[in-house]
């Protein structure tokens, strides 16, 4: 049976906004306030807006190619080699996510709750869940996806304002932090916060109804927009409240802030909980991935196969002796400036060129 199931027009935006919520739950908005301060919202509205133009951009050139993606584009501009070269360059860049989400949600699990559980069990049961996941198929990867990604949401918004009541209105103060150069020019870096532009490069063929792409990532990219920005504002106190010299993991200190009343306690274990299944899917679809990209590279009957192989991997990456310090210092600088490259760089500059080629073959036709 072949991994072949198309999405419909919900469950692709719930696909795009998983990615969204594990960004926020792996501290992204942490990266965001150490780099600009006080300024982060000036700063998320100013880069909100740059990414936004770049998105239109990005559907306006994948128009002129139906039902592909970067490439499919990659191989019309200047065939298969520049395919290999975009294919290893995005299986690097899916393995670097993946690596730095197992380990990095692991770490808050080992830290918080299982500290006397040693954390390879731990990296070995999301590897499990992934894999299995993808030998299942796509559909019940989207379908859980689709069933978590309204719980996910909900624990963002009620952990806002539940944070609220705690928000001093002199934490967002200067509104432009320190200087407008470190809020607008060297802040413009954190466009990588808005990671789920490099995904819209391969949405396309993953739809039902590729017409729709325009209004899924518009739609998608808004909401993601929105929740980012609830996360900064009251992530504005908690850091001016903390003494960690080292990240912390910023949703679930203010999951911590949440008070129900005596009935219900400890909402940041069920919030806990919650993000476990949305990190196994997010895992679980970038694995789909990678399988996807390695079967447009070499002929491979069934990708789902590769599940094996890829898992592998992903968990001998996991073994790798390195402190948290420096997978933080890796997730702030590595990540942030190659996610970058690849959103303004690799990716616009090809779709442009394919568009340019794409336009004089069809004036050399008329002519």
């Amino acid at each position: 049976m072949q991994n072949n199931y198309k999405l419909e027009k919900l469950e692709a935006i719930g696909l795009i906004l998983i990615i969204m919520i594990n960004k926020l739950i792996l501290n992204i908005p942490y990266y965001i306030v150490d780099l600009v301060g006080s300024g982060a919202i000036a700063n998320i509205i100013y880069i909100g807006i740059f990414d936004f133009l770049l998105t239109l951009l990005i559907i306006k050139l994948l128009n002129n190619f139906e039902n592909s993606d970067i490439l499919d584009v990659s191989e019309f501009l200047a065939g298969k080699p520049l395919k290999i070269v975009v294919g290893i360059i995005s299986i690097a860049l899916f393995l670097l996510v993946s690596f730095i989400t197992l380990i990095d949600f692991s770490n808050v699990l080992h830290t918080i709750y299982f500290s006397n559980f040693p954390m390879i069990y731990i990296l070995f049961y999301f590897i499990i869940g992934v894999l299995i996941a993808n030998l299942i198929g796509f559909k019940s990867i989207s379908r859980t996806i689709s069933f978590i990604i309204p719980f996910a949401i909900f624990s963002v918004i009620i952990t806002f304002f539940s944070a609220w009541k705690n928000l001093d209105i002199k934490d967002l103060t200067p509104l432009f932090g320190e200087n407008y150069h470190q809020t607008f020019v060297i802040g413009l870096s954190n466009c990588f916060s808005m990671y789920i532009i490099v995904y819209l490069y391969y949405l396309k063929p993953l739809l039902k109804n590729t017409e729709s792409f325009k209004k899924i990532t518009i739609i998608s990219y808004i909401i993601s927009f929105f929740l980012l920005l609830l996360t900064i504002i009251p992530m504005l106190t908690l850091f001016n409240t903390s003494s960690n010299s080292e990240p912390i993991n910023s949703l679930f200190l203010l999951s911590r802030q949440i008070e129900l009343g005596r009935f219900l306690q400890r909402v940041d274990a069920i919030f806990i909980f919650l993000w476990i299944f949305a990190i196994f899917s997010y895992l679980s679809f970038i694995l789909f991935l990678i399988n996807r990209i390695i079967k447009k590279l070499v002929p491979v009957s069934d990708e789902r196969m590769l599940s094996y192989s890829t898992c592998s991997i992903l968990f001998g990456l996991t073994l790798i002796p390195i402190n948290i310090s420096q997978i933080h210092f890796v997730e702030d600088t590595l990540y942030r400036y190659l996610v970058i490259g690849f959103m303004f760089g690799i990716g616009i500059i090809i779709l442009l060129l394919a568009n340019l080629k794409k336009k004089s073959l069809r004036k050399h036709q008329k002519s």
